[in-house]
Parts: C-alpha cells; structure tokens; sequence
C-alpha cells in the first residue's frame, strides 16, 4: 500500500492518478529487481551533491542508475525506479522530505539496503516546527532499514549519533572526525573547483574536485566511504570524484568574461546559507566581495531569528556590499546593520530592481555570491549577470513557467 498521498496535496487533480499510478508501478517493479541494490540518501544539507558524488564513484564499477537532480522527490523516486533495466545493480535514491509524513510515503515505496545521512539542521520549520521534528521524521529511513543492511552516518552530526541508537543495521562512520575512514587531506580551491587527497589504508590518491566550499567534502567522505564498502579501490574511488559534476543552482561557480559569480539559488536554509557565505569568503580574500541574498523559506515561526541570525554573522565578514531581495530578507540587512556591518547595504523588493545596481557594483576583481531559496527565483539574478536569459524554470517539473 502507499502510504500518505497528502504529498500530491499542491499537484493538480488532472496528474494526481499519474503519478500516483507511477508510484504503485514503481514499488512492484522493484519486486522484480531483486538483484538490484537501493542506496537512500537523506538529510537537511548536501543530498543531491551526495547522490552525485555516489553515483559517480560506484558507476566505477557498477551499473548504477540515478535520479533527475532537479526534480522533486515525489516524482524523481518513481521515475528513477522506473527508468531501471533489469541488469543494474544500483539505484540511488534521494529521500528529501518537507513535511511530516514524506518519508512514509517514500518508504511505501521503496526501503533501501544502505543509507547515507549528511546532517540534521533546521530546514522546513514551518511545518516541521523544530530541529527535532526534522530529526524525526528523516530518522525513519534509518529506522526502516533491514538487519542486513547498513548505514552511513555523519560522525560529526549529533543527530546520527542518535540515530544510530534507532537501527539494528550496521554503522558506518565518515566524515573528518570519523575513525578507520577514508581521510582527507591537502584541500585547495579557486572559482575554477578544487582538489584534494584521499587517504585510506596506507594508500592515497588526488582528486580533481568540479566544486568549491570546504564543506561539500562531506559529500566526498560519504561517496568515498560507500565506495569503499562496495570493493572499490581508492583509485577508482578518486578517478569518479574527479567526474562528480556541480548540480545545477547549487555553489556552482560560473564565469563570463570578467563576471565571476557563485549560483547558489536552487534553495537555502540557516545552516546552508552560513557555509555558502564562508565559501565566498575563503574564496575571494584579496577581492571585492558582494552578497546577494534572498529568502530562506519555510522557517515557519522561527524565521525572523534565523533571518537576523544570518544577518549578525555576516556583520562579523568582510563583505562589501550586501544585497537583500525580498521583504523577507530585509530583516537579514537589519540584522547585519545592527551589529555594525562595515560595507554598504542594499535592499530592493525584485530582482528586476537589484539587477542593475548589482551590475554596477561588479568589476573584474568582484567575486558575487547569490544565495536564496528557489521561490525567491534568485537564479534571475544569476542570469542577468551572465546576460543570458530571466525566465524562470520550475525546479519541481522543470519546465518553463
């Protein structure tokens, strides 16, 4: 049976029996993939990334299907399910959540054998509540997992610390703090992406990372962590590192002539936005910095903490300019003013109004970070600066609207 179809709440009633017949296809599909090994991936931070680090590792050695990295959940499970052939070995799955009750329906459809957890923070509090509402909820997968199977934790997260008190299935830490795990060491980064060196047993091998932010390693040490587990050489481990490609709208860093921008407009939360920040910061040293940011949504009660939360820490960086967009995030610029922010700040209702005063703050030694959630459509910005197209592409069905 599938459980909670209160996930097609917001799709229209004419596609409802679509996708709801996908989903049915989907689990009794799987009755025939017995081969055929699923990989869930879950957390508030670094999902998608994780899915592609994994896949790109294990396709190493296996046939190994992944899902669509723009599409919601709720249609990317099915359809990744879907689109498996008999002969694969893996399917990698992402199990996001946004309300209570996601992760049942997810899981009435498939349970996976391994579960890879990036972190818990807090993300979707306006129905969640708090951090220990997403805990609960995103718990269940670790919970539901078989005897036989295993789960990879964060070893730096608290959360998976409690987490793995909730599973009888076996434990795998990763991560820097994690013990007899694959190390990483010797990171460097430009806007270009980054390299780093694996270590694991005595051997090593360097990776040609396509991203930036010191943080997204999380996604490595989990991709690597897996890889190893399943028989991969270290070799083969850091040659599919070197292939992960930036997703889409997410810190992914885009150049045009002498536009140096950071796209980070697929989506935000508190946690998220701190570290995008950091990575500008890291990145652009000896170069102007400039900020544009947008909302973080569905904070529920707790937004306008979080929003001046934001706004006090970069108070405490080196920016030069920040740009809120948004009534939202004018609490984000209130914030950082209060705490005696030493660049200039600007605030604009729409991104048709920041646009060209943003192209005007630019030169060839700016590097401009554009952070927000995707119903901010902050990609706008992005696009404008490149002087490409505005028009707006819907994250859940990714067509133009």
């Amino acid at each position: 049976m599938i459980k909670n179809l209160g996930v097609y709440g917001e799709i229209s009633p004419l596609k409802k029996p679509i996708h709801l017949s996908k989903a049915y296809l989907a689990k009794n599909y799987l009755k025939i993939l017995k081969s055929t090994e699923i990989i869930g991936i879950t957390g508030s931070v670094g999902k998608t990334l994780t899915q592609q680090a994994v896949f790109s590792v294990l396709s190493q050695k296996f046939r190994t299907v992944v899902g669509d990295e723009n599409l919601d959940p709720t249609f990317r499970i099915p359809q990744t399910i879907l689109k498996a052939k008999p002969w694969d070995q893996k399917i990698i799955l992402e199990y996001g959540v946004e309300k209570p009750g996601d992760m049942d329906h997810y899981l009435s459809i498939a349970i996976p054998k391994i579960a890879i957890v990036t972190s818990i923070a807090p993300t979707h509090l306006k129905y969640f509540k708090n951090v220990e509402g997403v805990f609960a909820e995103k718990s269940k997968l670790i919970k539901n997992l078989p005897k036989e199977g295993v789960a990879f934790l964060n070893a730096g997260d608290p959360y998976c610390h409690k987490m793995a008190k909730e599973t009888k299935a076996k434990i795998i830490w990763f991560g820097k703090t994690a013990k007899n795990s694959v190390k990483i060491s010797h990171f460097t980064q430009t806007i270009k992406g980054s390299s780093f060196r694996l270590h694991h047993l005595g051997q090593k091998a360097t990776v040609h990372w396509k991203l930036i932010g010191e943080h997204q390693l999380l996604s490595a040490y989990a991709a690597a962590s897996v890889g190893i587990f399943c028989g991969l050489t270290l070799k083969q481990i850091a040659r599919g590192l070197s292939q992960v490609k930036a997703p889409e709208h997410r810190l992914t860093p885009v150049e045009s002539k002498s536009v140096k921008v950071i796209d980070d407009t697929y989506n935000a939360s508190p946690k998220a936005t701190q570290e995008s920040i950091n990575t500008l910061i890291s990145l652009a040293k000896n170069k102007k910095k400039i900020l544009v940011i947008g909302e973080m949504k569905d904070l529920g009660e707790s937004s306008d903490f979080f929003h001046r939360e934001i706004g006090e820490k970069i108070a405490k960086t080196k920016i030069n300019y920040l740009i809120t967009i948004g009534d939202t995030a004018r609490i984000i610029a209130a914030g950082a003013g209060k705490y005696g922010f030493l660049g200039k700040i600007y605030s604009f209702s729409e991104t048709k109004n920041a646009l060209p005063k943003i192209k005007k703050l630019m030169s060839k030694n700016t590097v401009t970070l554009v952070k927000g959630s995707r119903h901010a459509h902050l990609e706008r910005i992005v696009n404008g600066l490149l002087g490409k197209d505005t028009k707006l592409t819907c994250h859940h069905c990714g067509t133009l609207n």
